[in-house]
């Protein structure tokens, strides 16, 4: 079935704004009379619908709309990596799950856009969450903040979740017997570092904000590695 994300969605027809069209009919390659499903990827909701005319303009038919329920809070603090990997993490989180994904400014962040640069980056991986959920079939794609510190990320994620904990190279209790004993409805939150890790500071601070420190094992991951493998477990441990 072919998915369009569409914003403020209503029954009815409706013709759909440039860059929506050309992605339904040249990506997806949809026909009139083609059915497809119409979700918001902000506020959760979707609807079944159909291809009306492709003409001057796109059109399309709106079912009913109808919630997807909301789901647990899973937050994902991401130190701010250098390059293109945030992209790729926000990708994977999605898949996996991710309901809030914060890129946190650390000490060792290589990368510091400023509050312009982040925001505009802020919106592009908006964009490639959308994209990632319409794959993977989300009705709601996670949100995902401008860059902030890591102190204001811990306090946000503080916000959304009852468990929370921090990845660490030096950690020595193990995170699996505590997955498994996390109580999904009340939400988890996941700190990781950016390349270099967090440093002892850092690390004092999270534990004082209600973060505690475990290991993924004996093998040091790589940033965008950690995050998929943490949120990849916990999404098996916690279905």
């Amino acid at each position: 079935m072919r998915r369009l994300p569409l914003s403020a969605l209503q029954p009815g027809t409706r013709a759909l704004p440039p860059r929506a069209a050309h992605y339904l009919t040249k990506v997806l390659r949809a026909r009139e009379g083609d059915p497809l499903e119409v979700f918001d990827p902000h506020t959760g909701a979707t609807a079944a619908a159909r291809v009306m005319a492709i003409s001057n303009e796109v059109t399309i038919a709106i079912e009913s709309v109808r919630m997807v329920e909301s789901a647990p809070p899973v937050v994902l603090v991401q130190g701010y990596p250098k390059g293109d990997k945030l992209g790729d993490i926000v990708r994977d989180a999605t898949e996996l799950g991710a309901t809030l994904i914060v890129p946190a400014i650390c000490a060792r962040s290589i990368a510091r856009p400023d509050d312009k640069r982040g925001q505009s980056r802020a919106e592009r991986l908006a964009t490639i969450a959308a994209e990632a959920a319409r794959q993977c079939g989300r009705a709601r794609a996670p949100e995902v903040s401008a860059p902030m510190a890591l102190d204001d990320a811990l306090a946000l994620a503080c916000e959304h979740a009852a468990h929370r904990f921090l990845l660490w190279e030096r950690a020595t209790a193990p995170l699996g017997k505590d997955l498994a004993a996390v109580e999904v409805a009340r939400g988890v939150a996941f700190a990781i570092g950016p390349e270099g890790g967090f440093t002892d500071e850092e690390v004092a601070a999270a534990e004082a904000a209600g973060f505690a420190t475990r290991s993924l094992g004996k093998t040091i991951l790589r940033t965008e590695t950690a995050a998929t493998a943490v949120l990849g477990a916990h999404a098996i441990l916690g279905s």
